[in-house]
C-alpha cells in the first residue's frame, strides 16, 4: 500500500484478504472456533457457520485449518457454483486422492477408500465448503449423501458448511429436511461490538507494525456505528483514513480524517452539525484560536478558517473549561487534575458539573473520596475502578484518567490531548502516582454500624450492632482484609473501604 512506508507499516494493516495472521480472537472469534473444533473432534459430521458478509468467517476458518493436527486431511472449496461431479473431483484434488477412471462412481469409490484408509490410521478428513450458501440444491443433496460415508461408529467426512445468514433458511427448506437433521453442531458469528472494534483496530495496527499510528476513540466509534462491527467494512474504513492521513501528510490521526474516510466510503450521515453558538462558546473558540496561532505560528488565512471549523464542532465551554466530545478539556496543565476529577464524576454519571478548578468541595458534598497510593498501576487494575494517573513532565505534573484496561491495552482520557488507546508498557514505567476516585460510603458518622451489618451480611460477624470498632468487629474486619489481599490492619482504610464500597453497577476499569 501507498502510505505503508509513511507510517512505517512492515505490511499493509487493513487487507480485506483473509490472511489468518491478522485475526483478532474476539469472544465472539474464540466461541466460534469453539464450536468448529468440537465439531472435527468429536466426529459430529455437519457443522454449519454463519454470519453477515465480512464478519470475518473466512478468515477464521483458514486459521482453523492451518491449526490443525497433522493428522487432519483438509479440503477447502471456496467456489461452490459448480455441479457434484465436479465439486467431487476438487474434493479429490485437495485430499490428493488419485482416480484411475473418471467416472462419478470411481471418483466416489476412490474417496472413499482414502477415508476408510484414514480412519484406519487414526486421521481425519476434514472438508469446508466456504460461501456455501451459492451451492446448488442437487450440490447439497450430494454433500448430504457424502455423509453417509461412515463406519459403523463414525462419520469418515467432517463437513464444514460456511455461508451467509440465507444458508440456515436454504437448509431449513423442504427439499433439503435431511440434511438440516444432520447438522450437529451450528453457530453464528456475530459482529464485534464497540470494545472489540476499538481492540481490532489497534490487533491490525501492531501486527502490520505501525506502532507509532493510533485511532482516536471517537473515530473508531464512528466507524463502528459504519460498519456495524463488520470487520471487513472496519477495514475499508481504516484503509481509506491512513490514505487521507497519508495523503495530508499527518501521522496522527483525528476524528476528522475518519469522518471524511467514512463520506468517501459513501455515507454522509456524520456530517457535523453545527447550531448557533452562545457567547461562552465563542469566546472559548477564540481564546482555544488564540493559543493555536501562539504555539503553532499558523501565517495562512485558510488555516485559521480551518482551525475554527474543528474548534466549533461539539465544543462547550463550562468555566475554566471547555467540553469537547463529553470530556472535560483544558488548555493548562495546571488545570490538568482538576479536569481528570471532572472526568470521574462525569464517568460515576454525575451531571450538571460547574467546570470550576477548585472541585474538592464538590466531590466531598457528593459522597466521594480519593485515595492515593504511589505508582502501583497493577494495584490499580486490581481495584478495578477508573482512576486518575500522574507523570511528571519538567517541573510540573500532568494527569490523566485511566478509563479501562483490556489485556495489554488502556484507554487515558487526557484533558488536552482527549482520548488515546495505548499499550500500557508504553507509560506504566512514566507514572508517578495512582489516585483512585471512589463513592464511599463509610464516609458518615455511622460508618462503624455500616461497617457491621456489611461484614454480617458476608457472614464474617455474627455480634450485636452496636456502632463501636470493638474487638469482635476488628476480627471480621481482619478477616474481611485477608480475603482482600489487604493489609489486615483491622481499621477501616482508604484500601479497605474501597473494597467494601463496591457495588453492582459501578464503573469499572475492566469491561465486565
Amino acid at each position: 500500500m501507498i502510505y505503508d512506508k509513511f507510517f512505517g507499516f512492515r505490511e499493509e494493516p487493513f487487507g480485506v484478504t483473509p490472511d489468518p495472521k491478522f485475526l483478532y480472537m474476539s469472544k465472539k472469534h474464540e466461541d466460534a472456533l469453539a464450536n468448529l473444533n468440537f465439531g472435527i473432534s468429536e466426529n459430529r459430521g455437519f457443522v454449519m457457520l454463519t454470519g453477515e458478509v465480512g464478519s470475518g468467517k473466512t478468515t477464521l476458518v483458514r486459521y482453523l485449518l492451518d491449526n490443525l493436527s497433522s493428522d487432519t486431511h483438509t479440503s477447502l472449496i471456496i467456489n461452490p457454483m459448480i455441479d457434484p461431479f465436479e465439486l467431487l473431483k476438487l474434493i479429490n484434488h485437495d485430499f490428493g486422492v488419485t482416480c484411475a477412471g473418471n467416472t462419478q462412481k470411481d471418483h466416489l469409490d476412490a474417496l472413499n477408500n482414502f477415508l476408510l484408509e484414514s480412519f484406519s490410521k487414526n486421521e481425519k478428513a476434514v472438508l469446508v465448503i466456504d460461501e456455501a450458501q451459492e451451492l446448488s440444491l442437487e450440490s447439497l443433496e450430494f454433500i448430504r449423501l457424502l455423509s453417509n460415508l461412515e463406519t459403523n461408529t463414525k462419520k469418515l467426512l467432517q463437513v464444514i458448511l460456511v455461508g451467509q445468514p440465507e444458508l440456515k433458511k436454504i437448509v431449513s427448506s423442504e427439499p433439503l429436511k435431511q440434511l438440516d437433521q444432520r447438522i450437529a453442531v451450528r453457530h453464528h458469528l456475530e459482529p464485534l461490538d464497540l470494545n472489540d472494534a476499538i481492540i481490532y483496530v489497534n490487533h491490525r495496527l501492531k501486527i502490520a507494525g505501525g506502532g507509532m499510528v493510533t485511532f482516536p476513540v471517537r473515530g473508531v466509534k464512528l466507524i463502528h456505528k459504519y460498519s456495524h462491527g463488520i470487520p471487513r467494512l472496519i477495514n475499508l474504513a481504516c484503509d481509506r483514513t491512513l490514505l487521507l492521513a497519508y495523503s495530508d501528510g499527518k501521522m496522527k490521526i483525528d476524528p476528522n480524517i475518519v469522518k471524511n474516510a467514512i463520506r468517501d466510503l459513501g455515507l454522509t450521515a456524520y456530517t457535523a452539525k453545527i447550531g448557533f453558538l452562545n457567547p461562552a462558546i465563542i469566546g472559548a473558540v477564540i481564546f482555544l484560536l488564540m493559543l493555536i496561532l501562539t504555539y503553532s505560528n499558523v501565517s495562512h488565512e485558510e488555516n485559521y478558517l480551518a482551525k475554527i471549523s474543528n474548534l466549533l464542532k461539539g465544543v462547550k465551554a463550562e468555566g475554566e473549561f471547555f467540553i469537547n466530545d463529553g470530556i472535560y478539556m483544558v488548555s493548562k496543565e495546571e488545570l490538568s487534575e482538576a479536569a481528570c476529577l471532572l472526568n470521574l464524576m462525569s464517568i460515576w454519571g454525575e451531571k450538571g458539573l460547574r467546570g470550576d478548578s477548585d472541585i474538592n468541595k464538590e466531590i466531598e458534598k457528593k459522597g466521594y473520596s480519593i485515595y492515593r497510593f504511589g505508582n502501583n498501576i497493577d494495584r490499580a487494575i486490581r481495584i478495578n475502578i477508573p482512576c486518575s494517573l500522574y507523570t511528571k513532565k519538567g517541573k510540573t505534573s500532568r494527569c490523566a484518567v485511566l478509563r479501562w484496561v483490556v489485556g495489554g491495552d488502556a484507554m487515558l482520557i487526557d484533558p488536552m490531548d482527549g482520548k488515546n488507546i495505548l499499550p500500557l508498557k508504553t507509560f506504566k514505567n512514566n507514572v508517578t502516582e495512582v489516585s483512585v476516585f471512589y463513592k464511599n460510603r463509610y464516609n458518615s458518622n455511622n460508618s462503624i454500624l455500616l461497617l457491621q451489618r456489611e461484614l454480617k451480611a458476608r457472614g464474617l460477624y455474627n455480634y450485636p450492632i452496636t456502632g463501636k470498632l470493638g474487638p469482635q468487629t476488628k476480627k471480621a474486619l481482619m478477616k474481611f482484609q485477608e480475603m482482600e489481599g489487604l493489609a489486615k490492619t483491622g481499621s477501616l482504610d482508604d484500601a479497605t473501604a474501597i473494597m467494601l464500597s463496591s457495588l453492582e453497577g459501578m464503573p469499572r476499569l475492566l469491561p465486565e
